[in-house]
């Protein structure tokens, strides 16, 4: 599926290599206006090449013959998910750049078709901790016609087929406006070791020089065919997830989005939270659980099952019965991604009669409840949490008490693990749901929208009972646990319609106090940004209520603009409250998996209306 855009430094593309190599390359890079000599580079320092969570490169400068390939002289960006493309045109030739990862190793070739006699290329390696590493953290050296760099204790070696390669040694200070505006100064270096001249370049990865050298071997000698086995996969993938509906569009950015999607993996299943200062991490255990229903969708219960297990672990819950909401470094902050990773583990074990895996993670689970039930759950019914404790988690949004999500999945794990436990332990869930189920009426709300007095949800109970009243996404996890009855989903549905709805869903109504129309920080990371994460949620209720079409034009619709056209398969972790773009990751994993979610609930009520 090849993919075309004008060149521009606002929008990215994301390429991988399946198994934890992640590309994130602007469409266009850009010059560096603050420095005298206004050299190329990113817009953002979180494009580059990333192994996990290092950035092994900035990028790299080409010049054919005299003449630089530059932003200046780009015409146009191309991808296809094997490769990627830049095409230029320089002094009146046209010369094409094309990009390639190889599956299941790291590394990188780069190579240059169109009218010139040879390229020079130049490499730039981050080496962006510079000042806190001695000199002898950092090593370079030719020989045989290649180059092997060290840079704390990641080793590249690079060439090409000639091997016409001389030393250069020269260090780089970067400058990204991009993060200039997010107010993040920090020094960033690069380091060049020197420059290549042919056609067609290779850099092998690894975590020692024979690796490295290994891996650069590897892709020199099996490009091509490296290449084929590449563009199978992706043939095999776009092949095995398909919508069924006539709406072409869509069914187009459904495909590029599980692509995406399933690119955000650490070893092969795990989903990342995301693209730049997510990318390559182990995630985080919320973001993973929620993006696991697009795993159940996809049918991939297999890696669902592998994941969930990363998680279920006795190592990972702490004494108050708190799983870890993050594996590396291991920690506990967060409360409502363990309410979270239960729902997720008895859907599984429902879904597909895995009865074996629930049962060697009872133990666990029963005991992590328990706590909670005889811990944080008071007499009314209603379960605690400490500041910090849900996914609102900055300084400026502290949700101590009650959070109205916490008492829905808390109920909703409670009904569902009833089914999967002995007797005694299920009548235990289902007198602490039933408590906690008469407990949501202390809830309710009412707001007057167009004369009418329209009810819905509290976003929280303070300890001493006080409700905070704004209008937030957070009642839409209640809808979407099913503890709602019918006339005030019908309410709910219709405020979030008319109050939150944009690309995503606003944290905060517009006409409530603290709502920032951009996002400039954690000040306004919860109030008031529109979030797709929650779209699913009302996208899945409105068409349960046979309103298909709303749920399309309102939660699907938007987004599919963005997918085709600005970054190929990408859905970001948030917008601005205006709905324009913000500067945070263009990839998010639960923003994609909530756009495939919505859309496999749309083919479903398409199909039925087909039937009948």
């Amino acid at each position: 599926m090849r993919l075309q855009a004008k060149p521009s430094p606002a929008n990215d593309f994301l390429l991988n290599n399946g198994d934890n190599l992640f590309l994130l390359l602007p469409h266009q890079q850009i010059r560096n206006q603050r420095h005298k000599e206004k050299e190329i580079e990113n817009p953002s320092k979180y494009q580059g090449l990333f192994w996990g969570t290092r950035k092994l490169m900035e990028g790299w400068f080409a010049i054919a013959d005299s003449h630089a390939l530059a932003p200046e002289n780009q015409a146009s960006f191309q991808a296809d998910f094997v490769i990627a493309e830049k095409a230029y045109n320089a002094n009146g030739k046209k010369i094409t750049e094309e990009i390639f990862l190889p599956d299941g190793f790291p590394a990188i070739a780069i190579s240059y078709y169109g009218e010139f006699s040879s390229i020079t290329f130049q490499p730039e390696f981050d080496i962006r901790d510079r000042y806190s590493h001695n000199w002898t953290d950092y090593s370079s050296s030719i020989e045989s016609g290649r180059a092997t760099i060290g840079s704390q204790g990641v080793f590249a070696t690079l060439g090409d087929s000639g091997g016409d390669i001389s030393p250069l040694h020269q260090y780089r200070y970067k400058f990204y406006p991009q993060d200039y505006d997010r107010n993040d100064i920090a020094e960033r270096w690069c380091f060049s070791p020197c420059t290549i001249k042919g056609k067609r370049f290779f850099i092998g990865f690894g975590n020692t020089p024979e690796e490295a050298r290994t891996n650069y071997e590897r892709l020199r000698n099996n490009y091509e065919e490296l290449k084929m086995a590449k563009s199978e996969r992706i043939r095999t993938f776009s092949s095995r997830f398909r919508l069924k509906t006539n709406n072409d569009e869509l069914n187009r950015a459904f495909q590029l989005a599980v692509l995406q999607f399933l690119s955000l993996q650490f070893n092969g299943c795990l989903p990342a939270s995301g693209d730049r200062w997510f990318a390559g991490d182990k995630g985080w255990l919320r973001d993973s659980m929620i993006s696991l229903e697009a795993y159940f969708e996809l049918g991939l219960y297999d890696k669902a099952r592998q994941i969930l297990g990363l998680w279920l672990r006795k190592e990972n819950m702490n004494g108050e019965g708190v799983f870890a909401d993050r594996l590396d470094p291991p920690g506990w902050r967060g409360f409502d991604g363990t309410l979270w990773l239960f729902r997720r583990a008895g859907e599984y074990a429902l879904l597909t009669g895995d009865k074996k895996f629930f049962e060697e993670k009872a133990d666990l689970i029963r005991a992590s409840l328990e706590q909670i039930i005889d811990k944080r759950q008071n007499a009314k019914g209603l379960v605690r949490c400490k500041p910090y404790e849900t996914w609102m988690d900055t300084e400026f949004t502290p949700r101590e008490g009650f959070p109205i999500e916490v008492q829905a999945l808390f109920i909703y794990d409670c009904l569902l693990l009833a089914k999967l436990f002995d007797e005694r332990f299920a009548d235990k869930l289902l007198r602490s749901s039933a408590i906690a189920i008469n407990a949501l009426q202390s809830f309710k709300c009412s707001a007057k929208l167009g004369g009418v007095a329209r009810k819905y949800f509290a976003d929280l109970l303070t300890g001493e009972m006080a409700k905070y009243s704004a209008l937030t996404p957070n009642q839409l996890i209640a809808l979407d646990c099913g503890v709602v009855d019918e006339e005030l989903e019908a309410d709910i549905l219709i405020l979030t319609k008319e109050k939150l709805a944009g690309k995503g869903i606003r944290t905060l109504a517009p006409d409530e106090v603290g709502y920032f129309e951009k996002h400039v920080g954690d000040g306004s990371y919860h109030r008031g940004n529109q979030w797709p994460v929650f779209n699913s949620m009302a996208a899945k209720r409105e068409i349960k209520a046979g309103h298909t079409e709303r749920a399309y034009n309102i939660y699907i619709y938007p987004l599919i603009s963005d997918i085709l056209a600005k970054n190929f398969g990408g859905i970001p972790e948030l917008y601005n409250g205006d709905g324009t773009d913000a500067p945070v990751p263009h990839y998010q994993a639960w923003s994609l998996a909530s756009f495939i979610v919505s859309c496999k609930e749309y083919e479903r009520a398409v199909t039925r209306q087909t039937i009948l």
